[in-house]
């Protein structure tokens, strides 16, 4: 299966597009070049196409000059659609050679397009074709892309046509079967650039540039092309010790909602309070690991730890965060994820490429900027489970319920991002809002796991098949697993991409070095076989040359430390319950945090 382009002179710009959106998805194309005098015709394609088993690309707009005549020829569209498995029109202006090939391919069921009139219309997703619209079936959100979005006018008596994603009622990207071939349609005036900077944008801003193209190439590649190993889903709740209530949270009320709605809780825990457990609480985290998990949330949570850029001092925090959280474990027998939640969000560069160091699994943040930036990521950037911007390091992204949306959950399913919520104790005062969108979320994608966020991160990596039945994995944690349900032997490529400075030691298979993985400019890669009905771990392990700082063990740094931990469990326990005390503590502690940093 590939996407065939033809062009004449240069790619036209929407084709180029069009290409690298359906190769970053994992498709393949092939660019037909058209000379300059000949003309696209049944002939020149039968003699420069091989496999027919393809999606012929028409592009107006790109073949205008290698047409006979000013209008699309009815007997190239029956001969396109009665060789090729797949049609594309797209990039379609509102001029007649445009409205010709629409009405030529679709027999006259479609026979133009308009553009949209009136404000406050929506995207209206069909419910009946999960096959092609994925987690957004069902879905109606607005507002559209005016300059973008058009839409197509339909013949009243045409009933072949099959519309995916409608306007007012119009179809704006439609299907119809013809011969051999599935034509599908679609009236946006663009493709999505996929280099342009998001710059904190949301995803649906470039939905209708983004999505439908999307769709369509998951759909008509299918195993061939990049896709979601599994959907996860957590929870996590930053700061809150292990003890039976902290602020407006009680564990034992969590766990009833957990068990009444389905959802699972990761505890951003603060490894400076390893220490101090509820023996009632541990048991409750030993026993129930299907509903509460915790993971690394910075080491002493002081103001901007991890935004740091003294990579020695980064290193000795690593260093005490996880002897702390060893010695939890020894103590109450609770596994901490290795996975880490900055404190307050503020992350640098510098951290990220510690933490790869140290070899965790995945960073989480609300953000997805260091401290000090608000740019330089691009659309393709969030296209894939995890930003891997920052040295290679996988940083996975969470939202408030407050932010989430059920197109931001749709987005999520679709490109194999785990679903994360952020929240604080204070959602518990009143938790409608955090139940409303965890059953949003069990509706819209009833197979989603709940799980701790270390499963989540190492689930979600991506997942094709080759020609020869080699099932392919893009990695983005550092660690996986991959399990055989089949009755035959499955062989595996598992892929990690390279970037940034920190050197790979070795590589793992079943905890054992896998000599024959391969390391090459692009990746780590490493091929190996699951016997019928087993399963294999496969991880990356990196070396840790950094030096270490003593300032983290200094007694000014503990002694900060202490106090402000002290003092935000005081606003969280105690005057979070007065709203007026709580005002006058939150004055003192920007005082505070002032006076520390200047």
């Amino acid at each position: 299966m590939k996407l065939v382009v033809p062009y004449s002179g240069e790619l036209n710009p929407a084709d180029a597009r069009l290409v690298r959106l359906t190769e970053s998805i994992g498709g393949q194309c092939e660019l037909l070049s058209i000379e300059k005098g000949a003309t696209l015709s049944p002939e020149f394609i039968e003699k420069h196409v091989g496999d027919k088993n393809s999606c012929f690309v028409v592009n107006p707009a790109a073949i205008r000059e290698c047409l006979q005549g000013e209008s699309f020829p009815p007997s190239l569209a029956s001969y396109l659609v009665s060789q090729f498995s797949f049609v594309l029109l797209h990039n379609l202006s509102l001029d007649p050679l445009a409205a010709g090939a629409v009405s030529a391919f679709s027999q006259g069921s479609l026979h133009s397009l308009q553009p949209i009139e009136g404000a406050g219309l929506s995207y209206e997703i069909s419910a009946g074709h999960k096959e092609v619209c994925g987690a957004f079936s069902g879905l109606t959100f607005g507002p559209i892309a005016q300059t973008n979005d058009r839409v197509f006018i339909e013949n009243a008596t045409a009933s072949a046509v099959q519309t995916y994603i409608s306007i007012g009622g119009r179809p704006f990207f439609a299907s119809i079967q013809r011969e051999r071939a599935e034509i599908f349609f679609l009236a946006g005036a663009n493709v999505a650039d996929l280099s342009a900077d998001v710059s904190g944008k949301p995803l649906a801003e470039y939905f209708s540039q983004l999505m439908p193209a999307a769709m369509f190439t998951r759909y008509a590649f299918r195993e061939q092309c990049w896709r979601p190993n599994q959907h996860h889903a957590t929870l996590v709740i930053d700061d809150p010790l292990l003890r039976k209530d902290y602020g407006f949270l009680n564990y034992e009320r969590l766990l009833a909602l957990m068990d009444k709605y389905n959802f699972h809780t990761s505890i951003a825990f603060i490894p400076f309070n390893y220490r101090r457990n509820s023996p009632g609480v541990a048991r409750m985290f030993r026993e129930r690991p299907d509903r509460l998990s915790i993971c690394f949330h910075g080491n002493d949570h002081t103001a901007a730890e991890f935004a740091s850029k003294d990579s020695g001092l980064l290193n000795a925090m690593l260093t005490v965060a996880e002897e702390r959280m060893d010695a939890h474990q020894k103590d109450t027998g609770i596994r901490c994820d290795h996975v880490m939640v900055f404190p307050q969000g503020n992350f640098s560069r510098d951290a990220m490429a510690a933490l790869k160091a140290h070899n965790f699994s995945a960073a989480v943040n609300s953000g997805p900027y260091p401290r000090g930036e608000n740019s330089g990521l691009s659309l393709s950037d969030f296209m894939e489970p995890a930003v891997l911007k920052y040295d290679g390091f996988p940083l996975f992204l969470r939202k408030y319920p407050r932010e989430i949306a059920l197109q931001d959950i749709a987005f999520n399913l679709f490109f194999g991002k785990p679903v994360l919520i952020v929240e604080h104790h204070e959602i518990f005062k009143d938790p409608e809002s955090l139940i409303r969108v965890v059953s949003r979320i069990n509706a819209l994608a009833p197979e989603i796991r709940w799980s701790n966020v270390q499963s989540a991160v190492e689930n979600s990596y991506l997942r094709r098949r080759t020609t020869d039945g080699t099932l392919e994995i893009r990695a983005y944690a550092n660690a996986g697993k991959i399990a055989n349900t089949s009755k035959d032997i499955l062989r595996c490529s598992v892929e990690w991409p390279v970037r940034g400075d920190i050197p790979a030691e070795k590589v793992l298979l079943d905890g054992t070095p896998w000599r024959d993985a391969r390391r090459d400019d692009k990746g780590i890669r490493l091929s190996f076989e699951v016997p019928a009905g087993g399963s294999r771990e496969f991880s990356v392990v990196y070396q840790n040359n950094f030096g270490l700082s003593d300032a983290n063990r200094r007694v000014p740094w503990k002694a900060k430390a202490f106090f402000r931990r002290r003092l935000s469990e005081l606003r969280d326990n105690h005057l979070s319950k007065s709203p007026g005390l709580l005002w006058v503590a939150k004055a003192l502690q920007r005082a505070l945090l002032k006076g520390s940093n200047s």
